[in-house]
């Protein structure tokens, strides 16, 4: 067969990998596996951890692989759930990442968290039994949660912060400002959730999801909004006051700054600016716990 010939034939299988990665959200496991391993490194190094103890511990890899599977398919579930509101409301990738059917797509929700659960109880047993729930928990929040407005963010942000956890579990350490850290960090996240509803407001209106914006109207969940911003705004300053200026305070800081402007922003409607300025501070959070 010509090359040519080949590289046709070998181009719908590509786009549906594209198609795949792109369902997952590999940029959001990406974060999440950058965030994993830094965090592992914040605790090592106040444990008095070796970087060689660190690279071999195994269990700390499967943990990480766990969480790559357990995201991946909690990506999936979601999607499926979502397909009639994303369609409205991004249409292109939608109908893209509808290049995988729709029974695939439910066999890979199956295998992946197959595989997860499976690398997590090679790790340990209590390390396999976190997974089960984390995944019944993320299957939970996209069959039944999603449509619960209020709870539903809330649960959004403890899911994304919920795979740390293992991490903490693994090294049998805790320390109260990376806990305190991590509740300042899931209050962006949790902003971010609202702001993504504004966003989304045509989709749910259409097929009748009950957000906040479409519970509230858009008035008073522009006010909630920046009431959940200005707690998270104070929650920062009670940081700052009680831990002082360290280094690894920048971060909160530098978010401050960017939320007095969403707030700005927030009040113009900007949403789309705000939903980028928050993952960006989501990146930024994550690299500074290097900093911790």
């Amino acid at each position: 067969m010509p090359v040519s010939a080949k590289l046709v034939a070998q181009k719908p299988l590509a786009l549906k990998w594209i198609a795949l990665l792109s369902t997952v959200r590999w940029y959001n496991i990406l974060l999440t596996v950058v965030a994993q391993y830094l965090s592992a490194y914040a605790i090592a190094m106040h444990s008095g951890y070796s970087y060689t103890k660190l690279i071999y511990d195994l269990k700390l890899h499967a943990i990480v692989f766990a969480s790559i599977f357990s995201i991946a398919a909690g990506f999936i579930i979601n999607n499926f759930y979502d397909f009639e509101k994303d369609l409205i409301n991004r249409p292109h990738e939608t109908l893209f990442n509808r290049l995988i059917s729709k029974k695939t797509t439910l066999n890979l929700y199956i295998l992946f968290n197959f595989i997860s659960i499976l690398i997590a109880f090679s790790a340990s047993l209590k390390i396999g039994i976190f997974f089960c729930l984390f995944v019944f928990a993320l299957w939970v929040y996209s069959h039944k949660l999603q449509r619960m407005p209020f709870i539903k963010e809330f649960a959004a942000s403890i899911l994304s912060v919920t795979s740390f956890f293992a991490i903490v579990l693994h090294f049998y350490k805790f320390y109260d400002f990376i806990f305190i850290y991590g509740v300042f960090f899931m209050s962006l996240i949790y902003t971010r959730e609202l702001i993504k509803q504004f966003e989304n407001y045509t989709g749910d209106v259409v097929i009748q999801i009950t957000s906040i914006p479409v519970m509230l109207g858009i008035e008073k969940a522009l006010y909630f909004s920046a009431f959940i911003m200005a707690l998270s705004f104070f929650c920062g300053i009670s940081i700052l006051a009680f831990y002082g200026l360290k280094m690894g305070n920048y971060f909160i800081i530098f978010s401050l700054v960017l939320i007095v402007l969403n707030l700005w922003l927030m009040k113009h409607e900007k949403f789309k600016a705000i939903n980028y300025i928050y993952k960006g501070l989501i990146v930024l959070g994550i690299i500074n716990i290097l900093l911790i």
